[in-house]
């Protein structure tokens, strides 16, 4: 992809997050490999809403403005992390889906193995450890996990999806916030029952049938009432913990929750 196509794919896909709900304010980047050793992206202090084709930022593979005296993201070392690990990725998106990193503030398990596109498609989403913002702990967080899966959750503060286009890392993203969102619903009916191992098996052996090229964590088999296990040892939660919270809207369990993700969002 040239520099000017890429800079209108850049702005396209800055307006649909913002747009959706995935960012808020200055949150989140976007970027697209030029080259081995050039990145075109998002301007830091700067709305998606408001993203234009002079504004994207070109940087080397250390961080630095080429032609440029702008900063880049502030997240820009995620993005780096990411074309570092993985030669097949051209596009990264670092977002901040509200309902899915709300099941990282909570500690209850972002269950990614409950819904047949999803599996196969995302698979087993990992959650990577809370680190500072913009900071070399960040990265360093994500760079194994980001190295064998597409998408990432990066605890209480966003996600990280990569594809070949910024196309592909969006339809991650959307999947991943509207797998959350189903996620809630069915815990306040109950709780999410999780498929059989059978079911596993034949969802992943679906992906070579159709086509399915996205690096994904294989889902495994959890049996009926551990849909809600652990994702890491920083999501740990036991079973009788997660049938208990009622996350009905209305209750005080949502509330808390509500509450809990405004807070950490105008922390951010």
């Amino acid at each position: 992809m040239n520099e000017i196509e890429a800079r209108k794919q850049i702005v396209y896909y800055s307006h649909k997050v913002h747009a959706q709900g995935l960012v808020c304010a200055t949150d989140g980047n976007l970027s697209i490999r030029l080259s081995e050793d050039r990145v075109l992206i998002t301007p830091s202090g700067l709305r998606k809403e408001d993203m234009t084709v002079e504004a994207p930022i070109v940087i080397d593979f250390q961080g630095n403005p080429i032609g440029d005296s702008r900063r880049p993201s502030t997240e820009y070392k995620v993005h780096l992390e990411a074309y570092q690990r993985r030669e097949d990725v051209k596009a990264v998106i670092h977002a901040h889906p509200p309902k899915a990193i709300a099941f990282t503030i909570a500690e209850v398990r972002l269950d990614t193995c409950i819904l047949p596109e999803v599996v196969l498609t995302l698979g087993d989403v990992p959650v990577a450890p809370y680190a500072t913002p913009s900071t070399e702990d960040l990265p360093n967080s994500m760079s194994d996990l980001i190295a064998r899966s597409d998408a990432v959750m990066l605890a209480r503060h966003g996600s990280v999806t990569v594809g070949a286009t910024l196309s592909d890392a969006f339809k991650k993203l959307e999947k991943l916030e509207h797998n959350a969102e189903i996620l809630i619903y069915a815990h306040s009916l109950g709780g999410a029952k999780p498929f059989s191992s059978e079911d596993i098996h034949r969802l992943q052996g679906l992906r070579e049938f159709y086509g399915i090229k996205t690096q994904a964590q294989a889902c495994s088999y959890r049996p009926s009432g551990s849909a809600s296990g652990a994702a890491n040892p920083q999501c740990e939660m036991n079973n009788e913990r997660s049938v208990s919270r009622d996350f009905s809207p209305g209750t005080s369990e949502f509330e808390a929750l509500v509450a809990e993700i405004v807070r950490r969002v105008r922390g951010s």
